[in-house]
């Protein structure tokens, strides 16, 4: 089921959210109301934060450059102290130096900028109490998808960008099924219970819900489509990887009791456990700072 709303100009996007994986049934039509919802809360978001939509949408135009994009960023004061706080933190090396929006936007590229607006204008700073940890988790998944970036030759801000957006479709879900979902989550003994519950009830995980909501605000193709393969089995492209490796050491972190994950098997063999366990005190460290700078 596509939820993408695609600009009547541009070419149809290919179906992320198609038919209910073979072996599930069919979705229930309460659950097709959901998603529905979730397809209207996509086009009413950009206008409750319009700064943060034109940057989204600035972000992926060819034209455009740190300049630019810094003027339109610097018209959203929350956004763009988010931004600077980011910048100047340590893991940049830059600490105190960088106190304009442009310069900013050179720091810590564009691909995080941009999810940083998503993240504004879906109002994931204040997510509902069901989705307790939401900012430590997608924070956590950020971090180490970047760390691992290097080992899969993919640029760090990417994977950083596209980890930190993985579990927005849990925040549109429990927004546009406030009953029900909060329900699903709390009878959900780990990531894996609740993705299965999400696909019985919804047809999908809450993973491939993102990665339509990044299709419908017109990210580059490779972004979305390396979102729907995350959860997916089989080959997945590097970026895709990257954010799996983030999602499977944040939840080694946060729910050390829960039977980890083969990083060998998440990554096609080019990254194995010990070399996954190794980033654990970096991306902790890294992770507990941006938290702070972030929440904040």
């Amino acid at each position: 089921m596509n939820l993408s709303r695609p600009h009547p100009a541009a070419p149809p996007r290919p179906l992320l959210l198609a038919a209910a994986p073979p072996g599930t049934s069919v979705v229930p039509d309460g659950a097709v109301r959901v998603l529905g919802r979730i397809s209207a809360a996509l086009d009413d978001l950009p206008a409750h934060r319009p700064v943060a939509a034109r940057v989204v949408a600035q972000a992926d135009d060819h034209r455009s450059d740190a300049r630019s994009l810094g003027q339109t960023l610097g018209c959203d004061p929350a956004l763009t102290a988010k931004v600077l706080r980011l910048a100047n933190s340590a893991y940049f090396g830059l600490s105190g130096r960088v106190s304009a929006p442009a310069f900013a936007v050179t720091v810590v590229g564009f691909s995080t900028v941009r999810s940083l607006a998503v993240a504004a204008m879906a109002g994931l700073e204040d997510v509902p109490e069901a989705l307790e940890g939401f900012w430590e988790r997608s924070v956590l998944t950020a971090v180490a998808a970047g760390e691992a970036a290097g080992r899969l030759g993919v640029k760090a801000p990417d994977a950083f960008s596209l980890g930190l957006l993985a579990r927005l479709g849990q925040a549109l879900l429990v927004r546009c099924d406030p009953v029900d979902y909060p329900a699903l989550l709390a009878g959900a003994g780990d990531r894996e219970a609740l993705l299965a519950a999400e696909v019985r009830r919804y047809g999908s995980g809450h993973t491939r819900v993102s990665a339509e909501a990044l299709a419908a605000w017109s990210f580059p193709d490779d972004l979305p489509a390396a979102l729907a393969q995350v959860d997916a089995p089989g080959w997945a492209s590097p970026l895709a990887v990257c954010v799996r490796l983030g999602v499977e050491l944040s939840e080694r972190l946060l729910d050390p009791v829960r039977p980890p994950r083969p990083a060998g098997h998440l990554s096609g063999g080019r990254v194995d456990d010990g070399e996954l366990d190794a980033l654990r005190p970096r991306v902790q460290r890294v992770a507990a700072e941006m938290l702070h700078l972030l929440a904040a």
